[in-house]
C-alpha cells in the first residue's frame, strides 16, 4: 500500500482521468454512475495508479448518490 506522501501525486492524475472520461463526455446520470462503479470496484491488486483511481471512483460515487438523494 502506498503512504500518503505517494498516494497524492497519483490521486490526482487518477481524478482528473476520472472527471475527463466522465464529466467531460457529458453523459447522462446513470451512465456517469456505471463508470464510477466500474472503476470504484478495482483494488490495488490492479496496480498502484488503478488502486487509486479506485479510491478517487468511491468518493466521487458517494457524493454523486448524496446529490441524487439531496
Amino acid at each position: 500500500m502506498l503512504g500518503d506522501e505517494e498516494l497524492v501525486p497519483v490521486a490526482q492524475a487518477a481524478t482528473l482521468e476520472i472527471l475527463h472520461s466522465t464529466v467531460m463526455k457529458d453523459p447522462d446520470g446513470p451512465t456517469f454512475e456505471a463508470r464510477l462503479r466500474l472503476l470504484a470496484a478495482a483494488s490495488p491488486e490492479d496496480g498502484a495508479q488503478v488502486g487509486a483511481a479506485a479510491r478517487v471512483a468511491g468518493v466521487l460515487l458517494e457524493a454523486w448518490r448524496q446529490s441524487q438523494s439531496a
